[in-house]
């Protein structure tokens, strides 16, 4: 919509009788807006013909990245792969939410992500207890998404310190 273009036929949802089609290929920009022009036929004649606005940031729900949990003795790093298609969103207004919970206690960690970040990203939880289980969900967050996807947890059981203490 920021300039005027002709329709476009998506060719793998053309002629086809299936109940869903994938547009994820199709957008080119978050921050664009899209009009959806739906057409149903049998035959040469037309049955019904339906249009939708669809913008990214608010019509869209985004999967949760992949990320996995190292545990060390002091800390757990959290590493976040992040999709390309996220990274743009990131810049405007998408937070990365890493939920932590323990005995029953849930902490929302929002890192600051960098505006030209692009790959993975570590994230330290220190100041853990010992012979305490965490578990981690990473998932985006936005002011205008109603239901977030949260990823499945993945949990450590932190360990007692090994080391020896002196009287």
């Amino acid at each position: 919509m920021s300039k005027p273009a002709d329709m476009k036929l998506v060719k793998n949802c053309a002629n086809t009788t299936r109940s869903f089609c994938d547009l994820t290929d199709e957008w080119k920009s978050a921050h664009e807006l899209y009009l959806i022009n739906l057409e149903g036929f049998s035959g040469n004649t037309t049955l019904f013909t339906c249009g939708r606005i669809f913008w990214l940031p608010t019509d869209m729900s985004f999967e949760p990245p992949e990320f996995e949990i190292v545990d060390f003795t002091s800390h757990m790093n959290v590493t976040v792969k992040f999709p390309s298609v996220v990274e743009e969103e990131l810049q405007f207004g998408l937070s990365l939410v890493i939920e932590e919970q323990s005995e029953g206690i849930v902490k929302k960690h929002k890192p600051e992500i960098k505006r030209s970040m692009t790959g993975n990203f570590t994230y330290v939880i220190d100041k853990l207890i010992p012979n305490t289980n965490y578990c981690v969900s990473v998932y985006f967050e936005s002011k205008d998404q109603e239901a977030v996807i949260k990823s499945p947890l993945k949990c450590t059981l932190r360990q007692p310190c090994q080391e020896s203490e002196f009287s």
